[in-house]
């Protein structure tokens, strides 16, 4: 990815995420709680490139977001739509953030690949068709399960699903082990845990 305008705002942001990343890791566990809505909570740069490269590759073009926040990794999926002749569906219930991802968007000129949808994820995603080429998966932990259980089944053949977050924060490693195990009880689904960024559980549906 090259192009000046999209470097400019993905470094901006990165900037941004990396004060944010220390200042999380200084806050008490209690604390952390209280100033989740107002923080970024992107994926990082490694993973957004990762992202876009693997999505390149896939070929996806029917592409689901759940968590847009400020639309770090909306960017990257929308580089890469862009050059498949794809789209993407991003989900967002905080609509501060949402505003800024849509302004982060048009700063980018990617706005005529992505479809932003402002509600309760699991509210949306009951009546969002599918079927999905790609997923990533980040927003409220909690939900990962849930909102897994939804997709699932607009899975295409040879789907990827991108779920952030497997080991940073710490906080959220029970409910990230919690994740993995059910994904991973799918027969039709192979899933493995990749340590870079944040951690992340990449899983793949098998074509046939």
């Amino acid at each position: 990815m090259k192009e000046l305008r999209i470097v400019n705002v993905l470094s901006e942001l990165d900037a941004h995420m990396e004060a944010e990343h220390n200042q999380f890791k200084a806050l008490s566990p209690e604390d952390r709680g209280k100033h989740l809505d107002e923080m970024m909570l992107a994926v990082g740069s490694q993973t957004g490139e990762l992202l876009n490269m693997l999505l390149k590759t896939q070929g996806g073009k029917r592409i689901l977001e759940i968590g847009t926040s400020v639309g770090y990794s909306t960017i990257w999926l929308a580089e890469a739509a862009r050059v498949n002749g794809g789209h993407v569906t991003t989900l967002e219930c905080v609509a501060a953030k949402q505003a800024q991802a849509v302004e982060n968007i048009r700063r980018v000129g990617l706005e005529d690949f992505v479809d932003f949808q402002l509600g309760d994820a699991l509210k949306l995603l009951e009546i969002l068709p599918g079927t999905w080429d790609f997923v990533l998966l980040d927003l409220w932990k909690d939900q990962y399960i849930p909102c897994f259980d939804l997709f699932y089944k607009k899975l295409a053949p040879g789907a990827i699903v991108v779920a952030d977050n497997i080991t940073f924060p710490p906080d959220f490693r029970t409910k990230m082990n919690n994740y993995q195990q059910h994904v991973r009880t799918k027969p039709d689904l192979d899933s493995i845990e990749i340590n870079i960024g944040q951690g992340f559980e990449l899983t793949r549906k098998e074509i046939s």
